[in-house]
């Protein structure tokens, strides 16, 4: 099932560059909740990885490099420091989290493959959740902005 592997590619592309991002967050945010969302990104996206390559494996699939080796950050991030980071971080988080939710719900409601639509929902509330928490974030940082 293409569509599978393509999600599967997709997704686990996407938790890559959450743990790479968030682990920038956990060592320079400056606001406390902003270094506890990257390490929140970090422990729930390092989680979600795993089930995932067991999945792919599972199902016989071969992932390309650039889904299952670390991301490279971001480089404007990575020398961004102090609220220039923070604001960034979360700023790229946000429209990232709705794109993802979105890519589960689809998978998850009209997706073929049970075991991949499986895990699409069974991971979708994770994602609703940091959806959520970096929306407030992000409102929090503009409100202080102004």
């Amino acid at each position: 099932d293409t569509t599978a592997l393509h999600f599967i590619i997709q997704a686990s592309i996407g938790n890559q560059q959450e743990i790479s991002a968030g682990t920038l967050a956990s060592q320079k945010a400056l606001k406390p909740e902003v270094k506890a969302f990257g390490q929140q990104m970090v422990a729930d996206h390092t989680k979600a990885q795993t089930a995932l390559l067991q999945l792919a494996k599972s199902k016989g699939y071969q992932l390309p490099a650039q889904a299952t080796s670390q991301a490279v950050p971001e480089p404007m991030l990575v020398k961004a420091t102090g609220k220039d980071f923070d604001r960034m971080y979360i700023h790229m988080m946000a429209p990232g989290h709705r794109e993802t939710v979105l890519r589960y719900q689809t998978y998850a409601v009209s997706g073929k493959d049970p075991n991949v639509k499986a895990f699409a929902t069974q991971t979708l509330p994770v994602l609703k959740d940091h959806l959520a928490k970096v929306t407030a974030l992000d409102n929090q940082i503009k409100d202080a902005a102004k």
